[in-house]
């Protein structure tokens, strides 16, 4: 089956993709990154983001992470598209969250300078992780060990502005 990753994601919304895939329960989010500096569907980029999704899901102790995906129909002329710029995560605590998912971020970011990160959330809430303190996340979710992610994160902006 052929993998296409320089589908422009206004074709995608062209062929009714959901781009807030399908997330099982209230601990699952998406991931999207994106780039002034790059075509958010082109390969150049898709590679860059498949960087971030593979450190994270080598080191992923529970839950899953997986890339946005969209199986063409009998007529489209794509098998499959995968688009690693929007990672769909699920299952994960928010010490794995901070420890894994965060750290993978902070490295990935550090060699992409340009690139902004958000969290959308199944309430269609977005959180931009690159415009938040990093490094004091993990103190946070450690004082809220019961919230979800996405709450925990919202929490956390708002109590910085």
């Amino acid at each position: 089956m052929k993998v296409i990753y320089s589908l422009m994601l206004y074709i995608l919304k062209g062929f009714g993709v959901d781009l807030m895939q399908q997330v099982s329960n209230e601990h699952g989010f998406q991931i999207i990154i994106q780039s002034d500096g790059a075509e958010d569907a082109s390969k150049f980029w898709q590679d860059q983001c498949w960087y971030l999704y593979d450190e994270i899901y080598r080191t992923l102790p529970e839950g899953s992470i997986e890339p946005l995906t969209h199986g063409g129909d009998e007529e489209a002329k794509f098998d499959i598209i995968v688009l690693f710029s929007t990672l769909v995560v699920s299952g994960i605590s928010g010490k794995i969250f901070t420890s894994i998912v965060i750290g993978a971020i902070k490295n990935w970011l550090d060699f992409r300078p340009t690139a902004d990160i958000e969290v959308k959330c199944p309430d269609g809430n977005i959180i931009k992780i690159t415009k938040l303190p990093l490094s004091r996340l993990p103190k946070f979710f450690d004082e809220h060990p019961e919230l979800p992610i996405c709450e925990a994160l919202s929490r956390f902006a708002n109590s910085i502005e």
